[in-house]
């Protein structure tokens, strides 16, 4: 499931990694119905990046910065090993994110310019103009075949 799953956000324009979803997601009904349902209805979340410029997607598509904080919170936890109570441990995953908002208030994750992008009158969101889906949706499937069958013959090298 994964390996499905995972290729579609690698899609390079929004009318394709949209035709990937579904076809993941047409693909994962048989095997797994139930999964299946949770993609279909997780969509509008899931491709949620896609309303944004093209520059901004490998950032707002990872949770990268999330894995970070929780790893230095388990790092420090690791340390003190037992804590006396629940308000100790929210007191230390408290103190993570301040450090954590201190950094970012220091940085930028996206740069002045990157920004801007959001704001600029010519950039359309989404997918921009008429767009084939029975085509895009046939190539989106042999994509996803493709990649699925290229992943299997390193597994079994």
């Amino acid at each position: 499931m994964g390996r499905i799953v995972s290729q579609v956000f690698r899609g390079r324009d929004a009318a394709t990694v949209t035709a990937m979803y579904h076809a993941a997601c047409d693909m994962l009904a048989g095997c797994c119905p139930r999964a299946a349902a949770v993609l279909e209805e997780a969509e509008p979340d899931a491709l949620a990046y896609l309303d944004f410029p093209p520059t901004h997607w490998k950032r707002l598509r990872t949770n990268n910065v999330q894995e970070r904080t929780n790893r230095e919170i388990k790092r420090r936890s690791r340390v003190v090993q037992v804590f006396p109570s629940t308000g100790s441990l929210v007191r230390l995953a408290g103190a993570v994110m301040c450090e954590q908002d201190e950094i970012w208030q220091e940085s930028r994750y996206f740069s002045e310019a990157r920004m801007n992008e959001l704001y600029d009158d010519g950039r359309t969101r989404g997918i921009d103009g008429p767009v084939e889906w029975a085509r895009l949706e046939a190539e989106a499937r042999k994509m996803l075949e493709s990649g699925l069958e290229l992943a299997d013959r390193v597994e079994a090298a």
